[in-house]
């Protein structure tokens, strides 16, 4: 809508708002009245409501069976669980103005905190179902105080449990909507509510309202509808190009400020100046009203496949074409239960007057079990006649089988997925033509994804426009790492100098101009265990010694049990690599801080080389000091021996001629004793005689 100068509609007066609300609801109705119903039909459907009313009143009435086999909610389920098994994650990068890779890394670990702060895993599962099995579904960003005693706020990202209850610019034509000009959001209240928040307001209802958002289906009489009107406005400006490189609107310039600072206007151009209102209102007044402080109306629709068709926009999930063929199998397998259970009994051929007598037992022969049946044997033209027999019940007839086995293969083909991507068994032999198998089963329904990946990158793209003016202040924020751990920063932190000016701010999420891309494909827990097993694969490779010795820590990282963390934190301090890593800046990038760091791990390595090499000379040295004393020390216990040697041998030489003389003089004793008794001997001798 375009407004003046001043930001204020040009038909004057604050019912122009509602009135214009009133009739973009009555457009979106009009256009979207055939995709509502169908899609209404789709939910149903999925939902188990699969017969068409007439055959099933008609059936009901002769009190035959409608059965309900619901194959379609399976397969519906295993193309949403395979996007939810893939959620893409959102990826900030640095562009220009002042933008780097420490502030995109901070940036992106806020989004992560919003996302998991809010749940958005519930918002973009919801969505995602809904787009699935009717075609479209969506999700919406809002702000909240963080507490009631709080200024700061928090930007989340909400559900959209019904997506009747949106009326989006049926004009957009973007895949993610963020072309579209305005957004209506309808919602109920009760009147006790209402009174309380707005006492002064009349109590006045919508009442062009949509498929599946009808007053009467999900509101009572102590109920109010109520809607949320946002729109972009749009005010004829002049957009000027500054010398400094920056663009400015005419209306926001002070020609005194720019004086003063020597900026001149270097160009200019046409334009208009674009701003977001938000409303809310009854049928009658508007309730509250302020400036959204974003570029997009957030409120981010998720679309399946989409046709334009004589000028109307067709919009449809995976449920529209499965219709049909779960129809049929749902009546041939209800045709095969009323063969079976329906069918009557097996009946006894018995000969006249067998069970005469005998009737009332062999009535509920079919109904009650008898341990024995009596009956009378006859005889005819003299024969005797065989006794009762039970015919063969009438069989399962065969093109009924055939029928339902071909509606079951018919949801195949429609949905496109076949007996692999089911878990099922199929034809495959081989591990190889299972994968290849359920990559054609992702194939065929690749577009739910791709559209997804597209409305989470536009969710991006708008938290990105927002966390400049919802995290404008200094204050500690958690963000959360691509390994899901979390770590807490300041953001916009002001560095002062000695003058007390302002010289630099960290973390400043305020400037700079980045964007948004998504990454897609198996999480973050899924590579790490692949990378996990290359890894151990590449030790074994002429390469890995090389690995083991620089990366070692990294490779222990991986792995996802108890106590790997603190190998690996051993495993880095022991790594010169590593351990400067460690102490560089956070802001440097990663190709130089691998270089540097390369370098201080070799420089470690020649100084703990140069100290080994000083080691081992001064280990030499002192190998030849002792070498010299213990040469020292024997050449003086050899002289000690030999002294003692000489000293033993004079001192033994003269203990040999003492005792010698001992000896000697011992035998000259016995000598003379022997003398004296031989002279005594003859004396007494001579004195007998």
């Amino acid at each position: 809508m375009i407004v003046d100068q001043g930001g204020r509609p040009l038909e004057s007066g604050r019912s122009s708002i509602i009135t214009e609300c009133a009739q973009n609801l009555k457009t979106a109705v009009d256009a979207e009245t055939q995709n509502r119903a169908e899609g209404l039909q789709d939910l149903k459907f999925s939902a188990g409501d699969q017969w068409p009313a007439m055959i099933q009143t008609a059936r009901e009435l002769e009190h035959r069976p409608c059965l309900t086999i619901n194959k379609t909610d399976a397969f519906v389920r295993q193309a949403v669980n395979n996007m939810r098994e893939q959620r893409p994650r959102i990826q900030v990068h640095a562009v220009a103005d002042g933008a780097d890779k420490q502030r995109a890394d901070v940036i992106a670990g806020l989004m992560r905190h919003i996302q998991v702060n809010s749940n958005a895993d519930v918002a973009y599962d919801t969505a995602a179902d809904f787009q699935v099995r009717m075609g479209w579904g969506y999700w919406r960003v809002v702000s909240r105080y963080v507490r009631e005693d709080s200024f700061d706020q928090e930007l989340y990202i909400d559900r959209v449990r019904n997506p009747f209850t949106v009326y989006f610019d049926p004009s957009s034509t973007a895949p993610d909507g963020s072309d579209a000009e305005w957004c209506v959001i309808s919602d109920r209240m009760t009147k006790k509510k209402f009174r309380r928040k707005y006492p002064k307001a009349q109590f006045v209802d919508f009442s062009n309202l949509g498929s599946g958002d009808e007053l009467m289906d999900w509101a009572t009489d102590d109920e109010i509808r109520v809607a949320e009107y946002f729109k972009v406005e749009k005010t004829p400006d002049v957009l000027c190009l500054l010398s400094t490189g920056k663009t400015a609107y005419k209306s926001q310039l002070k020609q005194d400020e720019l004086d003063r600072l020597g900026i001149t206007i270097v160009q200019e151009r046409e334009s208009v100046r674009r701003r977001v209102m938000w409303y809310k209102m009854t049928a009658k007044e508007i309730l509250a009203e302020r400036e959204w402080p974003g570029r997009w109306i957030p409120v981010i629709p998720v679309y399946g496949a989409e046709y334009e068709i004589e000028g109307k926009v067709i919009r449809y999930g995976m449920v529209r074409g499965m219709q049909d063929p779960q129809r049929m199998y749902n009546f041939w397998r209800t045709a095969e239960t009323e063969v079976v259970a329906l069918a009557p009994k097996a009946p006894w051929l018995v000969a006249e007057g067998q069970i005469e007598g005998k009737e009332e037992a062999w009535n509920a022969a079919n109904n009650k079990s008898f341990a024995y049946l009596e009956y009378k044997p006859i005889v005819q033209d003299g024969v005797p006649v065989q006794p009762p027999e039970r015919l063969q019940p009438q069989g399962m007839p065969q093109a009924q089988v055939n029928a339902a086995i071909g509606a079951s293969e018919d949801m195949k083909a429609v949905a496109g997925m076949f007996d692999p991507a089911l878990g099922a068994p199929g034809q495959e032999t081989s591990g190889v033509m299972v994968q290849r198998r359920q990559a054609q089963s992702d194939r065929s329904n690749f577009h739910f994804y791709d559209n997804l990946c597209r409305s989470i990158r536009h969710t991006g793209k708008i938290i990105l426009d927002l966390i400049p003016h919802y995290y404008d202040t200094q204050r500690v924020i958690r963000i959360i790492g691509e390994d899901g751990v979390p770590d807490s920063v300041t953001i916009n932190q002001k560095q002062m100098n000695e003058q007390g000016i302002v010289a630099a701010t960290l973390n400043d999420v305020t400037v700079g101009e980045y964007d948004v891309v998504i990454d897609t494909g198996p999480g973050y827990q899924t590579k790490r265990e692949e990378a996990a097993d290359n890894m151990l694969g590449l030790l074994g490779t002429p390469l890995g010694e090389k690995v083991a010795a620089t990366a070692d820590d990294i490779i222990m990282r991986q792995f996802d049990w108890p106590g790997a963390d603190q190998i690996a934190e051993r495993l880095a301090a022991a790594n010169p690599i590593a351990m400067a890593e460690k102490q560089m800046p956070e802001n440097i990038p990663d190709d130089v801080k691998a270089m540097i760091a390369q370098l201080q791990g070799k420089n470690q390595q020649l100084t703990q080389a140069l100290q080994q090499a000083e080691l081992d000379k001064k280990y030499r040295m002192s190998v030849e000091q002792m070498k010299q004393s213990g040469e020292m020390q024997r050449a003086q216990m050899q002289d000690e021996t030999k002294r003692h040697d000489v000293a033993s041998r004079d001192t033994t030489a003269r203990d040999i001629e003492e005792i010698k003389g001992h000896i000697a003089l011992l035998l000259a004793h016995v000598d003379a004793r022997k003398e004296t008794a031989a002279i005594e001997a003859a004396a007494k001798n001579d004195a007998t005689h």
